[in-house]
């Protein structure tokens, strides 16, 4: 039955329409506002939860890195303790007259300790029988050492290990000192261990995001340690985030703060073994952006839900009106009597409507709940599958001790063990980025142990433009480039004019890295196939290397990366990778 205009003008003087309608139209806009306001709390809890759980995971990692690395100086210590060089160093007045070249032996060990830990400044043995203090570098008398602040933390209980921040001869770099006393026939001698903060990889790579601050903090309220720290001990007032949100009577505390402009998570966890606190401060520089589309968002779904809501309300009312309507054109017209015919199928349409609306907003809050579930639960099982990797790296240092006492500094065993040790550490260190300079250092320790394998036969070229020493690259990149080369090119002809290169520098704004050989070569035929394999998704046996330096330099630089291969059969192979350059 067609309505003209007056009908429905009609309809909203009916006040049993007005009223029906007007009902209807309030109970589902309330309905669909108040789910629509709990889908919007859940979002915004959402992202407060992944934000907050983003700062929890750092704080997380930066005590697990840096408790675990002062577990390490703890076994430094214990280890030098128990050495019997060490203890006859501390118990005799002329050590050297008991082993020879004592102090010689002592300093190597000194040394290789140094060198393993990047971060550690120094380390002193003190002997208070003689009043003399040995370094990696030195051996003088106490009168004559610049650096004794130190001294000033002997206790009376020499069987504790002390844990102290100090400065070297009053100047920068500031340094977390781990000291162990020790006491022979009521002398005290000492191990103090210096560690540089600054150095600290575990806190570099935390800070290495600009939006994320690292700072520990003492029992006593004074900042320990941070990023371009200016005094040995500041006060929270230089950073304004520390001075409005550190609370000392927390051991453990995470919360969301900031304005609109300036949004950031604060996050600080007390040391269970350390007089000290962890804090982590993210920015968060897309919080506001994220949830201001969640407010337009919320708002275009309401207005949208809203007229939802009226369309299914008036439907609803002209059905339920119908048979009063039909009454009422039958005593205006008889003769249209029995034309209308009314279904409850109608309403039944209506309930369905309405019911999917409600489960499409159930379903969105319970998925968005379940991938907040999943998300942590993800991290929980993250930070539980973690392997402690110092075991291997101990036990390498531990070998190479053995083997310098029962071979000599000087025998080649020992160097092959230090250097394995060094790309152990490199290898299983958390990040994957590193400046090239560092890179290239690694690869030339990993040469030197190649080309023990050739009794040094191998001839190595190197070229390299210090401009490009600061570039950011993946770690471990050029090590499969020299496999490739050494094994698949030179190893079948190894002999005194075998020649390994390997250039780096700067070209147009890239970085351009080259690594070739003078070895057998490949015909056009095997020089196509293997460029065809490394754009395969599964590379076959053997280009598995390869195909990851790749994959990995792909997923970096995307299309600013790019691989040449040139090689002649007879003549030698080399790959040349250009990408941009990251600093």
């Amino acid at each position: 039955m067609k309505r003209t205009t007056a009908d429905f003008f009609h309809l909203f003087q009916s006040k049993y329409f007005l009223t029906t309608f007007l009902m209807l139209t309030g109970i589902m806009t309330f309905f669909f506002l108040f789910f629509s306001l709990y889908s919007y709390r859940k979002t915004e809890n959402i992202l407060e939860q992944e934000a907050l759980s983003a700062g929890d995971y750092n704080i997380r990692l930066a005590v697990q890195n840096v408790e675990n690395y002062l577990e390490d100086m703890r076994y430094i210590a214990a280890t030098l303790d128990t050495s019997q060089m060490v203890q006859i160093f501390f118990s005799s007045e002329k050590p050297q007259e008991l082993i020879t070249n004592i102090h010689g032996s002592l300093q190597e060990t000194l040394k290789t300790y140094v060198n393993s830990f990047p971060s550690v400044d120094s380390i002193y043995l003190y002997s208070g029988k003689t009043g003399n203090i040995l370094t990696a570098q030195t051996q003088e008398s106490v009168r004559y050492f610049s650096d004794l602040n130190w001294m000033e933390h002997f206790t009376d209980n020499p069987e504790k290990y002390t844990i102290f921040m100090r400065s070297k001869n009053d100047i920068f770099p500031y340094l977390l000192c781990m000291m162990k006393q020790v006491q022979i026939d009521g002398i005290d001698s000492a191990i103090v261990i210096n560690i540089d903060l600054s150095r600290l990889a575990s806190l570099n790579e935390l800070e290495g995001n600009p939006d994320q601050k690292i700072y520990m903090i003492s029992d006593d309220g004074r900042i320990l340690y941070r990023r371009g720290q200016r005094e040995l001990f500041e006060p929270l007032e230089t950073v304004p985030e520390l001075a409005a949100d550190f609370d000392p009577g927390l051991t453990r505390a995470s919360s969301l703060r900031g304005s609109r402009d300036r949004t950031y998570t604060f996050t600080q966890v007390r040391s269970e073994q350390y007089p000290w606190y962890y804090v982590c401060v993210t920015y968060l520089t897309d919080y506001s952006g994220r949830l201001s589309s969640s407010r337009a968002i919320f708002i275009a779904l309401v207005f949208a839900l809203f007229a939802a809501a009226l369309l299914i309300a008036l439907f609803f009312s002209l059905h339920s009106f119908r048979p009063l309507q039909s009454i009422m054109d039958f005593l205006n017209d008889p003769v249209m009597t029995g034309q209308d015919h009314y279904s409850t199928q109608e309403l039944k349409y209506i309930a369905d409507k309405i019911a999917s609306y409600v489960q499409t907003n159930q379903a969105l809050s319970m998925e968005l709940e379940e991938r907040l579930n999943t998300l942590n639960q993800t991290r929980i099982l993250a930070l539980q599958s973690q392997i402690n990797p110092h075991f291997l790296f101990n036990t390498l240092n531990m070998i190479h001790i053995l083997e310098c006492e029962e071979l000599g500094y000087d025998h080649p065993l020992p160097k092959i063990t230090l250097g394995l040790s060094r790309l152990t550490r490199y290898a299983i260190e958390s990040t994957d980025l590193v400046s090239l300079k560092t890179e290239l250092e690694y690869t030339e320790i990993y040469l030197s142990i190649l080309n023990r394998r050739y009794d040094g036969l191998l001839k190595i070229d190197t070229r390299i433009d210090p401009q490009a020493y600061r570039c950011r690259v993946p770690k471990l990149f050029i090590q499969p480039l020299i496999e490739n080369a050494v094994f698949h090119g030179l190893s079948r002809k190894v002999d005194e004019n075998s020649c390994l290169t390997i250039h780096c520098g700067l070209l147009n704004g890239r970085c351009v890295v080259s690594v070739g050989d003078n070895g057998v070569g490949m015909d056009p035929e095997t020089l196509e196939r293997l460029r065809g394999i490394l754009n395969e998704p599964t590379p076959p046996r053997g280009s598995i290397g390869l195909k990851n330096v790749v994959a990995r330099m792909q997923l970096l630089y995307g299309d600013g990366f790019s691989l040449k291969i040139e090689s002649r059969k007879g003549e030698g192979s080399v790959f040349i990778l250009s990408f941009p350059v990251l600093s």
